[in-house]
């Protein structure tokens, strides 16, 4: 029995085509253009490769990111000399030590303030400081999980950037933009010793305005890409991942067939080696080398050792988040005639609490997939909230710092940012809350507050990625 009728040789008789051209008859040679493709594509891949490995040797040259836990051990028990607030000591402490001998250092600092100005003036510049201190918070959070395998704190692997072969593109980029910013931090680290500044705050001095709000999503954004190089699945860069179905095939090809996931990208090697330090010895202009007369200062050397060991171990958000961090300490002890903001800087410095109980090393998802019904209703505002991310994440690629130049960076950075609609924003956002009080079991109600239904729509269907869980031992700062 025939299943399925062969096609005719020729157009029928009454065809409209028989009067167009004659097909071409395609040789068997021209086959082989798949496996020249698939040449290139090796030749490619493996140029991308070679391009990783002799930039992950610029950051490997007079630095062995294997051996550096061991560093950090034997230059901890001397940072405590001579240690005052705000100082550079101070941040590595609050980074690299253990739970509870932080806390301790912390409650001396905090004592060490009342005695020193026998004052305790707490300044509040306006009312968006919350929002500031919680950020700030936050990254001390995030920064202390990414250091964790340093304290010997975090089993989980370390994925290093010569590993992700699956984006050398990215990676290369990536490690391209960590030498900027390491080279900017490090002369400003210079300027800051020449100089004493004790206008230092955490507080963004943005009025509300859309330029706040953008510097706001990029630190959020920051947070979210330091979290994601936790995990393996921490550089996705294609609206497939988006998809349900693309999810489900990832999972299963992982369990079914995982040599074959690996090969895709999808896992991790299953023994990444260490990157191990060049044989070339450092010399004046490389990354590893400090161009100062402080560079047997035991503080310095560990911070330019730290951004070092991010840029291979974490990739680029986690690196230009510790500079960024680092430019709020300085190596000067705060003068006795300190102003009462200055002072009130340091108060909130000293009354960090860190855990890391709070960050999670998995992504998150994209939207709910569970709930099909609100997947499907709406897909092109999640696809809109992440292509908003992508945007943003790129522009840790041209910016060596949040914090500098903000004015002038931040009026490009409006200008192209995405802007929605605000009517199609409110009508789907009210319809999202309809959606929701139907599945909860409840009638929508007639008049929404435009506020209240964008506000709860927000939090119900993309929650902040990485803020401060009042239920964890986390205590940001005393108020």
């Amino acid at each position: 029995m025939e299943l399925f009728k062969p096609c005719p040789t020729g157009p029928s008789e009454h065809s409209e085509e028989n009067d167009s051209a004659p097909a071409v008859d395609i040789p068997l040679s021209a086959y082989n253009g798949y496996r020249l493709l698939d040449e290139k594509g090796k030749a490619i891949n493996e140029t991308e490769k070679k391009r990783t490995e002799e930039l992950m040797q610029h950051f490997t040259k007079g630095f062995d990111p294997g051996s550096f836990p061991r560093e950090v051990m034997d230059g901890l028990p001397l940072l405590p000399d001579n240690l005052f607030p705000g100082s550079y000591a101070h941040l590595l402490i609050v980074l690299l030590e253990s739970y509870d001998k932080m806390q301790g250092i912390q409650a001396n600092l905090e004592s060490w303030l009342r005695e020193r100005y026998k004052r305790w003036a707490i300044t509040h510049p306006d009312n968006t400081s919350i929002t500031d201190e919680t950020f700030f918070g936050a990254e001390f959070e995030m920064l202390r999980k990414l250091f964790a395998p340093l304290r010997g704190e975090d089993s989980t692997r370390v994925y290093w950037m010569n590993s992700r072969y699956p984006h050398h593109v990215k990676v290369c980029q990536q490690l391209e933009a960590s030498v900027k910013v390491i080279e900017e931090f490090k002369q400003d680290i210079l300027r800051e010793i020449k100089s004493r500044d004790e206008r230092k705050t955490i507080y963004n001095p943005l009025p509300v305005s859309q330029a706040r709000a953008v510097m706001m999503s990029m630190r959020d954004i920051r947070l979210r890409a330091c979290r994601a190089s936790l995990s393996w699945d921490g550089f996705s860069d294609s609206d497939i991942e988006l998809t349900a179905f693309h999810q489900y095939y990832k999972n299963h090809l992982a369990k079914s067939n995982p040599a074959k996931a690996r090969a895709s990208g999808w896992l991790p090697p299953p023994f990444p080696k260490t990157p191990r330090a060049s044989a070339e010895e450092v010399e004046p202009g490389d990354l590893a080398h400090w161009p100062s007369e402080g560079s047997d200062n035991i503080s310095l050397n560990l911070m330019l050792r730290m951004a070092l060991w991010l840029s291979v171990a974490r990739g680029l958000a986690a690196v230009h988040l510790f500079c960024d961090i680092a430019r709020h300490f300085t190596i000067h002890k705060p003068s006795a005639r300190a102003n009462d903001n200055y002072i009130s800087y340091l108060q909130h410095l000293t009354q960090i609490r860190i855990s890391v109980d709070g960050v999670r090393s998995r992504r998150s998802t994209p939207f709910p997939y569970r709930d099909e019904t609100l997947s499907r209703y709406n897909p092109d505002y999640f696809d809109d909230v992440w292509r908003s991310d992508q945007n943003l994440t790129a522009d840790l690629v041209g910016n060596v710092s949040f914090y500098k130049g903000a004015d002038e960076k931040l009026k490009l950075l409006v200008a192209q940012s995405p802007r929605r609609s605000f009517r199609k924003e409110m009508r789907t956002l009210e319809q999202t809350i309809a959606i929701q009080g139907s599945l909860a079991g409840t009638s929508s109600p007639t008049r929404v507050c435009p506020r209240q239904s964008r506000i709860k729509a927000l939090e119900s269907t993309h929650p902040p990625a990485t803020y401060p869980n009042p239920s964890n031992k986390t205590k940001h700062f005393g108020r």
